[in-house]
Protein backbone atom coordinates (compact mmCIF):
# COMPACT_ATOMS: atom_id res chain seq x y z
CA UNK A 1 0.00 0.00 0.00
CA UNK A 2 2.85 2.27 1.24
CA UNK A 3 4.34 1.52 -2.55
CA UNK A 4 1.17 2.56 -4.49
CA UNK A 5 0.88 5.33 -2.33
CA UNK A 6 4.71 6.59 -3.20
CA UNK A 7 4.36 5.76 -6.97
CA UNK A 8 1.12 7.89 -7.01
CA UNK A 9 2.78 11.03 -5.27
CA UNK A 10 5.62 10.87 -7.83
CA UNK A 11 3.32 11.02 -10.64
CA UNK A 12 1.26 13.90 -9.39
CA UNK A 13 4.60 15.17 -9.12
CA UNK A 14 5.40 14.83 -12.64
CA UNK A 15 2.49 16.07 -13.66
CA UNK A 16 2.65 19.17 -12.20
CA UNK A 17 6.33 19.34 -13.37
CA UNK A 18 5.14 19.30 -17.02
CA UNK A 19 2.32 21.35 -16.96
CA UNK A 20 5.00 23.88 -14.84
CA UNK A 21 7.49 23.16 -17.88
CA UNK A 22 4.65 23.80 -20.76
CA UNK A 23 2.82 27.00 -18.59
CA UNK A 24 6.92 28.30 -18.88
CA UNK A 25 6.94 27.91 -22.45
CA UNK A 26 4.11 29.50 -22.95
CA UNK A 27 5.13 32.76 -21.18
CA UNK A 28 8.23 32.83 -22.37
CA UNK A 29 7.98 32.15 -26.41
CA UNK A 30 4.38 32.51 -26.63
CA UNK A 31 2.22 35.42 -28.36
CA UNK A 32 -1.63 36.08 -28.51
CA UNK A 33 -2.73 37.11 -32.04
CA UNK A 34 -3.62 40.53 -30.20
CA UNK A 35 -0.19 40.93 -29.79
CA UNK A 36 1.67 39.52 -33.28
CA UNK A 37 -1.08 41.99 -34.69
CA UNK A 38 0.13 45.06 -32.81
CA UNK A 39 3.79 43.68 -33.53
CA UNK A 40 3.27 43.19 -37.31
CA UNK A 41 1.77 47.00 -37.65
CA UNK A 42 5.14 48.35 -37.89
CA UNK A 43 5.64 46.30 -40.85
CA UNK A 44 3.12 47.78 -43.40
CA UNK A 45 1.82 50.65 -44.87
CA UNK A 46 5.01 51.89 -46.13
CA UNK A 47 7.45 55.05 -44.34
CA UNK A 48 7.75 53.98 -40.40
CA UNK A 49 8.27 56.14 -37.95
CA UNK A 50 10.13 53.09 -35.84
CA UNK A 51 13.47 51.94 -36.09
CA UNK A 52 15.24 48.70 -37.11
CA UNK A 53 17.98 47.46 -38.79
CA UNK A 54 18.47 43.70 -39.26
CA UNK A 55 22.23 43.64 -40.36
CA UNK A 56 22.80 44.94 -36.88
CA UNK A 57 19.71 43.69 -35.08
CA UNK A 58 18.70 47.19 -33.11
CA UNK A 59 15.26 48.15 -32.89
CA UNK A 60 12.81 50.34 -30.93
CA UNK A 61 9.76 48.47 -32.15
CA UNK A 62 8.46 47.56 -28.36
CA UNK A 63 7.97 43.51 -29.03
CA UNK A 64 7.36 41.64 -25.77
CA UNK A 65 8.67 38.28 -25.54
CA UNK A 66 7.83 35.45 -28.14
CA UNK A 67 7.81 34.46 -31.38
CA UNK A 68 6.21 36.51 -34.28
CA UNK A 69 5.47 35.86 -38.17
CA UNK A 70 4.22 38.92 -40.33
CA UNK A 71 3.11 38.31 -43.48
CA UNK A 72 2.55 40.29 -46.91
CA UNK A 73 4.98 43.11 -45.13
CA UNK A 74 5.81 45.98 -47.12
CA UNK A 75 7.82 48.64 -45.12
CA UNK A 76 10.93 51.28 -45.23
CA UNK A 77 12.86 51.99 -42.16
CA UNK A 78 15.34 55.28 -42.34
CA UNK A 79 18.64 53.65 -41.42
CA UNK A 80 22.60 55.29 -40.67
CA UNK A 81 25.26 54.01 -42.13
CA UNK A 82 28.53 54.69 -40.24
CA UNK A 83 30.54 52.86 -42.62
CA UNK A 84 29.49 55.58 -45.59
CA UNK A 85 28.22 58.65 -43.13
CA UNK A 86 24.91 58.88 -44.37
CA UNK A 87 20.91 57.69 -43.99
CA UNK A 88 19.22 55.22 -46.76
CA UNK A 89 15.94 53.78 -46.73
CA UNK A 90 15.74 49.75 -46.60
CA UNK A 91 12.99 48.46 -47.87
CA UNK A 92 11.51 45.12 -46.56
CA UNK A 93 8.63 42.83 -47.37
CA UNK A 94 7.74 39.23 -47.27
CA UNK A 95 6.99 36.90 -44.69
CA UNK A 96 9.13 38.04 -41.55
CA UNK A 97 9.71 35.97 -38.63
CA UNK A 98 11.25 37.52 -35.21
CA UNK A 99 12.36 35.77 -31.70
CA UNK A 100 12.46 37.96 -28.73
CA UNK A 101 14.05 37.03 -25.58
CA UNK A 102 14.17 39.21 -22.32
CA UNK A 103 13.13 42.22 -24.67
CA UNK A 104 15.56 41.47 -27.30
CA UNK A 105 15.92 40.38 -30.51
CA UNK A 106 17.81 37.25 -30.86
CA UNK A 107 16.87 36.31 -34.45
CA UNK A 108 15.53 37.44 -37.55
CA UNK A 109 14.43 35.75 -40.95
CA UNK A 110 12.72 37.06 -44.11
CA UNK A 111 11.40 34.99 -46.86
CA UNK A 112 9.57 35.37 -50.27
CA UNK A 113 5.86 36.03 -50.04
CA UNK A 114 5.21 33.57 -53.47
CA UNK A 115 7.92 31.38 -53.29
CA UNK A 116 9.02 30.96 -49.93
CA UNK A 117 12.60 31.59 -50.67
CA UNK A 118 15.21 32.52 -48.23
CA UNK A 119 15.79 36.17 -48.32
CA UNK A 120 17.81 36.97 -45.16
CA UNK A 121 18.40 35.40 -41.62
CA UNK A 122 20.39 36.21 -38.86
CA UNK A 123 21.28 35.77 -34.83
CA UNK A 124 22.25 38.01 -32.33
CA UNK A 125 23.47 38.78 -28.99
CA UNK A 126 24.07 42.10 -26.84
CA UNK A 127 26.36 43.08 -28.90
CA UNK A 128 25.06 42.21 -32.66
CA UNK A 129 24.68 40.14 -35.07
CA UNK A 130 26.30 36.08 -33.86
CA UNK A 131 26.85 33.51 -35.74
CA UNK A 132 25.38 32.48 -39.40
CA UNK A 133 24.30 35.70 -41.48
CA UNK A 134 22.61 34.91 -44.80
CA UNK A 135 21.79 37.85 -47.15
CA UNK A 136 19.88 37.70 -50.60
CA UNK A 137 21.02 39.86 -53.57
CA UNK A 138 17.75 41.12 -53.38
CA UNK A 139 17.49 42.10 -49.46
CA UNK A 140 17.95 45.14 -47.94
CA UNK A 141 20.54 47.31 -49.73
CA UNK A 142 21.32 44.67 -51.95
CA UNK A 143 24.40 43.32 -52.93
CA UNK A 144 26.11 41.72 -56.75
CA UNK A 145 25.73 38.26 -55.11
CA UNK A 146 23.88 36.85 -52.46
CA UNK A 147 26.01 35.94 -49.76
CA UNK A 148 27.21 34.10 -46.18
CA UNK A 149 28.92 34.68 -43.69
CA UNK A 150 29.93 34.44 -39.74
CA UNK A 151 29.77 37.27 -36.86
CA UNK A 152 31.12 36.82 -33.61
CA UNK A 153 30.84 39.47 -30.95
CA UNK A 154 29.29 41.93 -33.83
CA UNK A 155 31.50 41.71 -36.21
CA UNK A 156 32.58 39.41 -39.31
CA UNK A 157 34.89 36.65 -38.76
CA UNK A 158 36.35 33.81 -41.25
CA UNK A 159 35.63 33.07 -44.36
CA UNK A 160 32.81 34.90 -46.63
CA UNK A 161 30.91 33.03 -49.28
CA UNK A 162 29.22 34.54 -52.16
CA UNK A 163 26.84 32.87 -54.74
CA UNK A 164 25.83 33.37 -58.55
CA UNK A 165 22.48 33.35 -59.17
CA UNK A 166 22.26 29.64 -60.11
CA UNK A 167 23.06 28.96 -56.16
CA UNK A 168 26.48 27.82 -56.54
CA UNK A 169 29.42 29.41 -54.85
CA UNK A 170 30.91 31.68 -56.84
CA UNK A 171 33.76 33.61 -54.51
CA UNK A 172 34.64 32.36 -51.05
CA UNK A 173 37.36 35.26 -49.24
CA UNK A 174 39.41 35.05 -45.88
CA UNK A 175 38.87 38.31 -44.22
CA UNK A 176 41.03 39.90 -42.59
CA UNK A 177 41.79 40.01 -38.71
CA UNK A 178 40.50 43.89 -38.54
CA UNK A 179 38.58 44.33 -41.04
CA UNK A 180 35.19 46.62 -41.52
CA UNK A 181 32.82 44.55 -43.64
CA UNK A 182 29.26 45.03 -43.65
CA UNK A 183 26.81 42.78 -45.74
CA UNK A 184 25.64 45.53 -48.43
CA UNK A 185 29.47 46.98 -48.93
CA UNK A 186 30.24 48.47 -51.82
CA UNK A 187 32.36 46.16 -54.12
CA UNK A 188 35.27 48.62 -54.83
CA UNK A 189 35.87 47.95 -50.92
CA UNK A 190 36.64 44.40 -51.82
CA UNK A 191 40.54 45.12 -50.99
CA UNK A 192 39.93 46.83 -47.85
CA UNK A 193 38.38 43.66 -46.05
CA UNK A 194 39.96 40.45 -47.61
CA UNK A 195 42.93 39.13 -47.54
CA UNK A 196 42.58 35.54 -49.82
CA UNK A 197 40.04 34.77 -52.14
CA UNK A 198 38.81 32.06 -54.26
CA UNK A 199 36.68 31.83 -57.49
CA UNK A 200 34.47 29.01 -58.46
CA UNK A 201 33.35 27.77 -61.99
CA UNK A 202 29.32 28.93 -61.97
CA UNK A 203 28.68 25.01 -63.69
CA UNK A 204 31.99 23.24 -62.80
CA UNK A 205 32.36 24.66 -59.30
CA UNK A 206 36.48 23.98 -60.25
CA UNK A 207 38.50 26.95 -59.08
CA UNK A 208 39.09 29.21 -61.51
CA UNK A 209 41.07 31.68 -60.08
CA UNK A 210 42.74 32.45 -56.78
CA UNK A 211 44.43 35.74 -55.34
CA UNK A 212 46.19 36.83 -52.25
CA UNK A 213 46.11 40.05 -51.34
CA UNK A 214 48.07 40.50 -48.66
CA UNK A 215 49.17 44.23 -48.36
CA UNK A 216 46.57 45.09 -50.45
CA UNK A 217 48.37 44.49 -53.41
CA UNK A 218 47.31 42.15 -56.19
CA UNK A 219 44.35 41.46 -58.68
CA UNK A 220 40.53 41.57 -58.23
CA UNK A 221 38.70 39.40 -60.53
CA UNK A 222 34.82 40.13 -61.05
CA UNK A 223 32.49 37.44 -62.33
CA UNK A 224 28.78 38.21 -63.66
CA UNK A 225 26.50 36.17 -61.37
CA UNK A 226 24.30 35.36 -63.87
CA UNK A 227 26.09 34.21 -66.82
CA UNK A 228 29.10 33.33 -64.55
CA UNK A 229 31.74 35.23 -67.16
CA UNK A 230 34.46 37.42 -66.16
CA UNK A 231 33.21 41.83 -66.28
CA UNK A 232 36.49 43.30 -64.81
CA UNK A 233 39.88 42.86 -63.98
CA UNK A 234 41.15 45.56 -60.99
CA UNK A 235 45.03 45.47 -60.51
CA UNK A 236 46.04 46.28 -56.88
CA UNK A 237 48.96 48.24 -55.37
CA UNK A 238 49.38 49.11 -51.79
CA UNK A 239 45.27 49.82 -51.79
CA UNK A 240 45.21 51.73 -54.74
CA UNK A 241 43.68 50.89 -58.32
CA UNK A 242 45.80 51.37 -60.86
CA UNK A 243 44.79 49.60 -63.97
CA UNK A 244 41.11 48.37 -64.73
CA UNK A 245 40.01 45.86 -67.86
CA UNK A 246 36.72 45.37 -68.83
CA UNK A 247 35.69 42.44 -70.38
CA UNK A 248 32.86 41.80 -73.09
CA UNK A 249 30.64 38.59 -73.14
CA UNK A 250 32.91 37.60 -75.81
CA UNK A 251 35.60 37.09 -73.29
CA UNK A 252 37.18 39.66 -75.04
CA UNK A 253 38.83 43.15 -73.28
CA UNK A 254 36.48 46.21 -74.43
CA UNK A 255 37.92 48.80 -72.30
CA UNK A 256 41.40 49.54 -70.14
CA UNK A 257 41.17 52.22 -67.82
CA UNK A 258 44.41 53.55 -66.39
CA UNK A 259 44.71 55.56 -62.83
Amino acid sequence: MGMLCSLDLMFRKKIIFLFLLLFSSIVIFGNTDNQTLEVCKYFKGGDSKKKFNPYTGKTNIPFKNGIYKCENTNVSFRVFILRYLYVDDLDISGTLTFEIKNGRMVKFEARDSKTGKLEFSAQYNQSGPVGEMYVDKSFGFGNENSLKLNYKNGRPVGEMEEYYDNGRLYRKATLRKKNNFHPFSNPDDFKDYVEYYEIYDINTGEIVKKESLANKTGIIWRYNSKTGKLEMESHLENGKIFLEKEYGEDGKIIQEYNY
